[in-house]
C-alpha cells in the first residue's frame, strides 16, 4: 500500500493537475461554442466532462499517488465528485454570466478558481484518493 502524499505536495501538484485539465475544459468551450456553435451553458458541461477525464488520469497516478487502490471504485468517486463540480460549473457561470454581465469564458476563470480550491482539491484529498 502507498503511502499518502504529504498535504502541500498534493496540494501544488493537484493545482498543477487541474491546470492541465482546466486548459483542456476551457480549450474544448471554446472551441464547441465559438466554432461548433452550441450554446455556451451546454458546452460548459461537455467541455468539463472531457476535463473531468484529464483531471482523474493525472490526480490518479502523480498529484494523489493512488494507483494501488481499485480504479473503478475511484473512478465512481470521481464520477460523483465531478458531477458536483459540473453542476456547480454550469450553474456558476450562468450565474456570473447573466447577473454580473461578464463574458462567459472569464465567468468560466473565476468560478473554477473557486471551485479548484474550495470544492475539488478537499473532495479529492479526502473522498476519492484517501
Amino acid at each position: 500500500m502507498e503511502a499518502k502524499v504529504p498535504l502541500f505536495k498534493s496540494f501544488y501538484r493537484s493545482q498543477i493537475g487541474s491546470v492541465v485539465a482546466t486548459f483542456t475544459d476551457m480549450t474544448s468551450l471554446y472551441l464547441l461554442t465559438e466554432c461548433i456553435g452550441i450554446y455556451y451553458v451546454i458546452s460548459a458541461g461537455i467541455a468539463s466532462g472531457l476535463g473531468a477525464i484529464v483531471g482523474f488520469t493525472i490526480l490518479r497516478m502523480w498529484a494523489f499517488e493512488k494507483r494501488d487502490k481499485p480504479i473503478g471504485t475511484q473512478a465512481l468517486k470521481y464520477g460523483l465528485v465531478s458531477l458536483l463540480i459540473l453542476l456547480l460549473n454550469m450553474g456558476g457561470i450562468y450565474l456570473i454570466t447573466e447577473m454580473g454581465s461578464l463574458p462567459y469564458m472569464y465567468s468560466k476563470v473565476i468560478i473554477a478558481c473557486l471551485i479548484g480550491v474550495f470544492v475539488s482539491f478537499p473532495l479529492f484529498r479526502y473522498y476519492v484518493y484517501r
